[in-house]
């Protein structure tokens, strides 16, 4: 089951992904949009990351979202996000440039990125505004940790906080940054100090300015995502959709009846009266006359990001009981107005197939997937393709489900279930009816708080 026309960005990030340290989504977004050359188009931020872990500049793999929110995160400026990125096939060139290099050799290999000398100051600035000095990275300016195999990191202006310390302190002197002050008197590795300094400290001194710092970075960080190889045109800056729905699910219940949980958005937190209507499957009416629910609960939402902008949108769930006849739309009533989508409703495309999470288990190494098939037809197949999850989400091998005949039908459904090995898996699951293949993703579905058999 799946509504329509989309109603999401399409971008999809990972827990494991945001969990990264910010100043690694900077630094990679960096060295994945490194492979660009302005002089002939191409590289850029393309994903060849994917392709470049063996390198000694490559750690993992980032997106573009995950520098605008790692940003924010840390309490820097808002980056306008676009989209339309596509993935590289191969590795790109090598662009990154290492601490021991020139300075000419740093300003050459930013040109190739597009970027001025000015501009390479404040980006290098911009990023080192957060992270730090890694043992492994550079043994001879941090020695290892205390603990054994744990990371050893001397942060670039003492805070994890995005600010314009890492300026105010260069220029007064005060830095503890080792890629300026170097170690035991040897500066070879000062590519900081070399950046920083190479225009007299123009730039530096007017990035002393809070306010200029936050703009530049804004606007430089924002470059740098967009640089992509000159055949790939990215979208128009993506604002908040006015309303938003996620989680939509219509699984069977217990009681012989279908289930429909959603959750929707709304970008101000003004008092409102909502109301879910929904129409019969088949048809664009509800038979009934009563096909329609209040929310279960409201939430408003706080995150970096929402202050960052400005909003204070709220969010509404919905769980509610339906007829075992199924639904093909629903749409809501704000305030007395209809929000329908722009006129079709919200569809769904398809209730063949469906997830149960309340029959599946998760257990620690595995899950047991249970899924509802109408029991109208047979199908030839019913089956999940799992992912795993992580810095890049790969896809693992297909695993059939089969008839469980101990879970009793329910609302016009049989139950099938399979077992998926691994951990911090996601899935897709088909089932193949009379010739066509049905379809539910779920590639954004967390397993905690699947209920038990």
């Amino acid at each position: 089951m799946k509504a329509s026309p989309p109603i999401g960005s399409g971008l999809y990030v990972t827990e494991n992904y945001l969990a990264m340290a910010p100043s690694q989504l900077l630094l990679q977004a960096y060295h994945d949009m490194a492979t660009h050359n302005i002089d002939d188009g191409t590289g850029g931020l393309d994903n060849s990351i994917t392709f470049e872990l063996d390198r000694a500049e490559e750690n993992s793999d980032v997106t573009a979202i995950g520098v605008v929110l790692a940003t924010v995160e840390c309490g820097g400026p808002v980056i306008a996000l676009r989209g339309g990125r596509i993935d590289a096939s191969s590795a790109g060139p090598p662009g990154v440039p290492t601490p021991d290099q020139s300075v000419d050799d740093f300003i050459e290999t930013f040109r190739k990125q597009g970027f001025t000398q000015e501009e390479m100051i404040a980006l290098v600035a911009c990023g080192h505004t957060v992270g730090g000095v890694h043992n492994p990275d550079f043994p001879t300016l941090v020695p290892p940790g205390d603990i054994p195999f744990e990371d050893n990191i001397v942060l670039f202006d003492g805070t994890p906080q995005f600010d314009n310390a890492i300026v105010t302190q260069y220029l007064d002197g005060t830095t503890g940054n080792l890629l300026v002050i170097g170690a035991n008197g040897n500066s070879t590795l000062s590519s900081d100090l070399r950046v920083f300094s190479s225009d007299g400290n123009v730039t530096m001194q007017s990035l002393a300015s809070p306010e200029n710092f936050a703009a530049t970075c804004a606007t430089l960080l924002g470059r740098m995502i967009d640089t992509v190889p000159s055949n790939v045109t990215l979208t128009d800056v993506i604002q908040p959709l006015p309303v938003k729905v996620a989680g939509v699910q219509l699984a069977p219940g217990y009681d012989d009846t279908l289930v429909l949980n959603l959750t929707m958005r709304l970008l101000s937190n003004t008092a409102r009266q909502v109301t879910l209507h929904w129409a019969d499957r088949g048809s664009t009416t509800c038979s009934s006359g009563t096909c329609s629910a209040s929310p279960i609960n409201s939430t408003l939402i706080t995150t970096p990001l929402v202050g960052a902008l400005g909003l204070s949108p709220i969010k509404y769930t919905f769980s509610t009981p339906i007829a075992n006849t199924s639904i093909s739309a629903f749409w809501f009533e704000v305030d007395g107005e209809i929000e329908n989508n722009g006129g079709s409703g919200y569809v769904i495309e398809q209730d063949r197939v469906l997830f149960s999470p309340d029959r599946s288990v998760y257990a620690g190494s595995s899950f047991k997937i249970v899924a509802a098939v109408r029991n109208d037809s047979v199908p030839s197949g019913v089956y999940v393709e799992p992912y795993q999850r992580g810095g890049v989400v790969t896809r693992t091998a297909s695993v059939n489900l089969t008839l469980n005949a101990s879970i009793t039908p329910s609302a016009g459904y049989n139950f099938y279930s399979g077992e998926v090995f691994g951990e911090d898996l996601t899935f897709d699951l088909f089932a193949e009816i009379d010739g066509t293949v049905y379809e539910e993703e779920f590639r954004d579905t967390h397993f905690i708080g699947f209920g038990t058999i």
